[in-house]
């Protein structure tokens, strides 16, 4: 569903780069862009983001975020190889937690909120690995 590449940066010069992804691409689907001075582009961009940072409100996730966590241990959908006992209950302790999706959007100062409970009846702390992925549903870590 790509409609349109906007090529900037030193690269965006090389005529041969711009023939090449111009020979990859169907140009009736797919307009390829390149503005007059594609190297500055990217430093007025940049500029335009430091004299005012609000201009950039959203972003659109390049990877899948998560937090390592612990849920029962369920042999139909996790290999005995992940299974851990913690306290007298058997756990998976290898369990991809999502917080943010490949290709979700993302907004400035948007706030992600996840409970989680105690692995155990005496935790006193956590420790929070968080992961990321380019798949978008991973399962385990």
């Amino acid at each position: 569903n790509i409609q349109c590449v906007l090529v900037v940066g030193g690269f965006a010069e090389s005529p041969l780069l711009i023939k090449h992804l111009c020979g990859k691409i169907d140009q009736t689907r797919c307009r390829v862009i390149r503005p007059k001075n594609p190297s500055l582009a990217i430093l007025k961009g940049a500029l335009m983001y430091g004299q005012n940072p609000k201009k950039i409100v959203t972003r659109i996730s390049k990877y899948t975020y998560s937090i390592r966590c612990y849920k029962s241990f369920d042999p139909s959908k996790q290999p005995e190889c992940l299974k851990e006992i913690v306290g007298d209950k058997e756990k998976c302790g290898k369990i991809f937690s999502k917080i943010i999706s490949v290709g979700d959007q993302v907004i400035l100062g948007q706030v992600v909120q996840k409970t989680y409970i105690p692995s155990h009846a005496k935790q006193t702390k956590i420790r929070l690995k968080i992961f990321c992925s380019s798949d978008g549903n991973p399962v385990h870590v």
